[in-house]
C-alpha cells in the first residue's frame, strides 16, 4: 500500500457553534468563578511502526510472569519427584536429569530472587552429580 498524501485530522479543533438552549447567551459558571482554560482533547494517534506494536505485545504483565513461574515451579517439583522415585528404585534416568537441568537453567535466567536462585543452583548441582555418576557407571 502506498500513501501519496497525508492530511491532519481536525478532530481536536473547535467546530461548535455558539447556539444555546436559552436566549442565545453563553453558559456562565455560577458564583462568579471563572472557568480555567482547558486544552481540547485530540483524536487518537496512530502507532508509528510495526516494531512498536510488536514491542507492546511482547511486554508481559506481572500476572503472566507469576503464572509462568508457578508453572515452571510445578514442572521442577514433578521432575524432582521422578528423580526421587528413580533414586529409591535404583533406576535414575539420564533423560529425567537432563530435563531437570535444562528447566532449572531456564528458570535461573529469568529469576531475580537470590534465595530461590540459591535453591535452584543446589538442585542443578545435584542433577549434575547424578549425571556424572550415571556416566561413570555406563563407561
Amino acid at each position: 500500500m502506498r500513501v501519496s498524501q497525508t492530511r491532519r485530522s481536525n478532530t481536536g479543533q473547535k467546530t461548535r457553534s455558539t447556539r444555546g438552549a436559552g436566549g442565545g447567551g453563553q453558559f456562565q459558571i455560577p458564583n462568579g468563578r471563572s472557568a480555567k482554560h482547558r486544552p481540547e482533547i485530540s483524536g487518537p494517534v496512530a502507532v508509528g511502526s510495526i516494531d512498536a506494536i510488536v514491542a507492546l505485545q511482547a511486554v508481559e504483565e506481572p500476572s503472566d510472569q507469576r503464572r509462568q513461574a508457578v508453572e515452571t515451579g510445578d514442572r521442577i517439583l514433578d521432575l524432582l519427584d521422578q528423580l526421587k522415585i528413580g533414586v529409591l528404585s535404583g533406576q535414575v534416568r539420564a533423560v529425567d536429569l537432563n530435563r531437570l537441568k535444562k528447566t532449572i537453567e531456564r528458570q535461573l535466567s529469568v529469576e531475580d530472587d537470590p534465595g530461590l536462585n540459591d535453591i535452584l543452583k543446589q538442585i542443578d548441582l545435584r542433577a549434575r552429580v547424578e549425571l556424572a555418576k550415571l556416566k561413570d557407571t555406563a563407561a
